[in-house]
């Protein structure tokens, strides 16, 4: 039985030699077969030119991925632009059918500004509030309204505003805090004028207005039934010592 195993595995191993010797032939065959060929292109100057083409031929395909890229790029981008579009135009039905339902409160509003706008100036300013595609645009005419102090007036008008809207649906903080930069650009009496109109406001609609502000010019006028001094707290805030400040801060 062993030596049937040996005859056995003797016979494959010479056919397996067999089969290696056939194919170092095939191999040396299409060696000579590549080397007739190749000496024919160089004889001709084709190789060169073989050569470019081939180099070529791999920009071309270099280029043909990036144009493919950019292309699925495009597709994916046209795709959310299309979207966007979508979703825009949902939003500005939406905005417009929020306008129609919400006309009363927006009208409310309006008057609510003007009337603040008018206890401070001869020629009153008036707000204005439009559907766009980008959302609800607010404009308020006014005269001289790209002055600085015109600016933060219409700024203290948009807030006293919202306080009454605020009151009147008994939402929100119950105060109103304004800084001295509101009133930068802002004319001494005007001033005044705008503190009188926040104090009577808060006054009649039961909130609290707060104001820090430096001493300035505001401090020197004088409205009739109306005193600044009056409305001071005792707390002054001052730098002018060491111990000057808030909670032990020095600004």
């Amino acid at each position: 039985m062993i030596r049937n195993r040996r005859d056995y595995l003797a016979a494959e191993l010479d056919a397996a030699k067999q089969r290696v010797a056939v194919r170092d032939r095939e191999k040396r065959r299409l060696d000579e077969r590549r080397g007739s060929v190749m000496a024919l292109l160089r004889s001709h100057g084709a190789l060169e030119q073989f050569s470019k083409l081939q180099g070529e031929t791999a920009r071309k395909e270099v280029e043909v991925e990036f144009l493919r890229q950019r292309f699925e790029a495009a597709e994916q981008l046209e795709g959310t632009k299309n979207k966007l579009e979508i979703e825009r135009n949902r939003l500005t039905l939406r905005l417009r059918r929020d306008f129609a339902e919400q006309k009363e409160r927006l009208s409310e509003a309006i008057l609510a500004f003007e009337e603040t706008s008018k206890r401070l100036y001869e020629s009153a300013g008036s707000m204005t509030v439009e559907e766009t595609a980008n959302g609800p645009q607010f404009q308020f005419p006014m005269q001289s309204s790209r002055n600085k102090g015109i600016k933060n007036m219409q700024i203290f008008c948009f807030d006293m505003m919202l306080m009454r809207l605020c009151v009147k649906r008994g939402i929100g903080t119950g105060f109103l805090v304004h800084d001295s930069h509101l009133f930068d650009g802002v004319d001494g009496r005007q001033v005044v004028s705008a503190l009188k109109v926040g104090a009577e406001t808060a006054k009649s609609l039961g909130f609290q207005y707060i104001v820090t502000m430096n001493e300035d010019d505001a401090f020197k006028e004088k409205i009739d039934g109306f005193d600044l001094n009056d409305y001071v707290l005792p707390v002054v805030l001052t730098d002018s010592k060491e111990d000057g400040g808030l909670f032990e801060f020095r600004f």
